[in-house]
């Protein structure tokens, strides 16, 4: 079962990102993510799992065309009642109501971590995206201490990770990726990424861009 489309997880997901730790992570996470999106001619974008609208927002104030899809009913009620400047609608991500290569970009956020196939959902991207088109994906790193504490949660042991391999192997069919990170946890949770000891721990957040073969 998709644990998002519980009305508690979903009401918890926007709240975790005004706690002191949450707007951390956020401003590490949305970095990457808007340094992928300056890369980008702005055009039509295609976001898959968008949940509450976090991420949606950002694509929106970025000068991007949104078109933001989820499964989750909860979900979608948050992002709706937000009023972006985007179509918001419910869409399966491994079977998209939308005809071959009509996006010059798909984006997800940590998402692939929580579907059935990664393989159908990767099937799909290529087919709606236009020849030359870009990919974001962002994924959470199953080295990462906090893939490591997966089992505790009751999110993220729901989740199939992947590591910076696996998910350069899985997005070869698109091209060659250029992988980014941040968000990297100590074994008490301590966000190191300010501190010298940053590089003693595997990063929690990696976003994957990649153009799609013309």
């Amino acid at each position: 079962m998709n644990v998002f489309i519980k009305e508690e997880v979903a009401g918890d997901y926007d709240a975790y990102y005004q706690t002191p730790a949450g707007k951390e992570i956020d401003v590490i996470e949305e970095k990457l993510i808007a340094n992928a999106l300056k890369k980008l001619p702005k055009g039509r974008i295609l976001e898959l799992g968008c949940g509450t609208g976090h991420w949606t927002e950002l694509f929106v104030n970025m000068g991007f065309d949104v078109i933001a899809t989820d499964i989750s009913d909860a979900m979608l009620r948050q992002a709706i009642e937000k009023n972006l400047d985007a179509d918001i609608l419910k869409a399966d991500a491994e079977e998209l109501p939308f005809k071959n290569e009509s996006f010059d970009v798909v984006a997800s956020v940590t998402m692939m971590e929580f579907v059935n196939s990664k393989e159908v959902v990767l099937n799909e991207i290529y087919r709606v995206l236009k020849p030359g088109g870009y990919l974001l994906l962002a994924c959470l790193n199953g080295n990462s201490q906090l893939a490591k504490n997966a089992a505790n949660d009751p999110v993220f042991k729901n989740a199939a990770f992947y590591v910076p391999e696996s998910l350069e192997k899985d997005l070869q069919k698109f091209g060659t990726p250029e992988l980014t990170s941040g968000v990297h946890f100590a074994p008490d949770f301590k966000v190191m990424d300010r501190t010298a000891e940053k590089d003693n721990h595997e990063p929690a957040f990696m976003v994957a861009l990649v153009q799609k073969n013309k």
